[in-house]
């Protein structure tokens, strides 16, 4: 009626930001979301996430430190996270952003975090 967007839509375009690599070897184990302001259906968003730190083990056994400095995702965009990629930890988290593109206004500021699933964990 009034125009603005429900809040599943919310979800929904936060996980637009996740990369494909995180769905495809690990599931969601908890989301945080804090509301910022309304939105409405004609607005134009960008949905952003990065990862935070984690500890991985890569093949060699040697430990890596990955964390969000220069590991930013847009939807939609051609960018690669290799650090996320290449690292195997049994937890990710991600922090995640959802603004108006028009003007940058925060809409949302939310957390994800990732567990491996059943069938990826490491031996």
């Amino acid at each position: 009626m009034n125009q603005h967007v429900n809040n599943v839509k919310y979800v929904g375009w936060v996980m637009e930001s996740v990369p494909v690599v995180v769905f495809e070897n690990y599931e969601l184990s908890s989301m945080t979301l804090k509301y910022r302001r309304q939105c409405s259906q004609s607005d134009a968003l960008q949905s952003m996430c990065s990862p935070t730190s984690c500890t991985a083990k890569l093949e060699k056994e040697a430990e890596v430190e990955v964390n969000g400095a220069g590991c930013s995702y847009i939807a939609g965009s051609q960018t690669s996270i290799p650090d996320v990629a290449k690292c195997v930890p049994p937890h990710l988290q991600f922090t995640h952003l959802l603004r108006l593109q028009v003007d940058g206004a925060e809409i949302l500021q939310g957390k994800t975090q990732w567990r491996l699933k059943k069938s990826k964990h490491l031996h």
